[in-house]
């Protein structure tokens, strides 16, 4: 008689698409690792209330064999809240009867990639989700753009994530902090060496605003010309 793997055995499990290694599961039938080294807190509220606003991402990675969760805790958890209902903007929202997929078969399923792996892979893929040796960085003037491009400074969206309004002029002063530094450390190195040095130069203009209006239109110009510009606030 052939197995039955774990996926098989959840109600209402169903793959999400032809050639798609994916199945919807119950998030009571996921299980989450004990030795996760990522510890959540209050940010799974604030994650709840993002995929309230906009929908679900990615699938969960979880191990096949065990329904182990690999990468997706802290979504699972939101998930939780999600069920439970939360309220976002006044509004409550949510509840047992939530659907997180507009192509999950019922409610309360989450879209799950089953992944066959031992044990001591599937805590180096965790770890792997997690180390910030294998991140990138963020440019913080293309988070400041991308963040204020579609929604006013301050949306409770962008809050949630870190870029509410006092986030992003950290960011940009952090920035021009660091492009100040750079410059000065590059003038004090030229005034230090004896033969000139030409290569890898770069060479840039600092122009004061009258306000955000100013700077704006003075960003629309430029780039207008070709010129990569950076919005800095200091």
């Amino acid at each position: 008689m052939a197995k039955t793997s774990k996926a098989e055995a959840v109600p209402l499990a169903r793959v999400v698409g032809e050639g798609v290694a994916a199945v919807y599961l119950p998030v009571d039938a996921l299980k989450p690792n004990p030795r996760n080294p990522r510890i959540h807190g209050a940010e799974v509220t604030k994650l709840a209330r993002t995929i309230l606003r906009t929908t679900w991402g990615a699938p969960v990675i979880a191990q096949a064999s065990t329904l182990r969760i690999i990468g997706g805790h802290g979504r699972i958890e939101a998930a939780k809240l999600i069920l439970a209902g939360l309220e976002v903007d006044g509004i409550l929202r949510g509840g047992s009867d939530h659907r997180f997929d507009r192509g999950a078969p019922g409610p309360a399923l989450v879209p799950v990639r089953l992944v066959d792996v031992s044990d001591a892979e599937a805590d180096a893929m965790t770890l792997a989700d997690n180390a910030s040796a294998l991140q990138g960085r963020d440019d913080a003037s293309l988070a400041v753009e991308m963040a204020t491009r579609s929604f006013e400074r301050g949306a409770p969206l962008m809050a949630d994530m870190g870029y509410g309004a006092d986030d992003l002029d950290r960011m940009v002063r952090a920035a021009g902090d660091a492009v100040l530094a750079a410059t000065q450390g590059n003038a004090g190195d030229e005034s230090k060496s004896t033969e000139p040095q030409l290569g890898g130069l770069q060479y840039r203009i600092v122009v004061e605003c009258d306000g955000e209006g100013h700077q704006g239109e003075l960003l629309e110009r430029l780039e207008a010309e070709g010129l990569r510009c950076k919005p800095l606030m200091s």
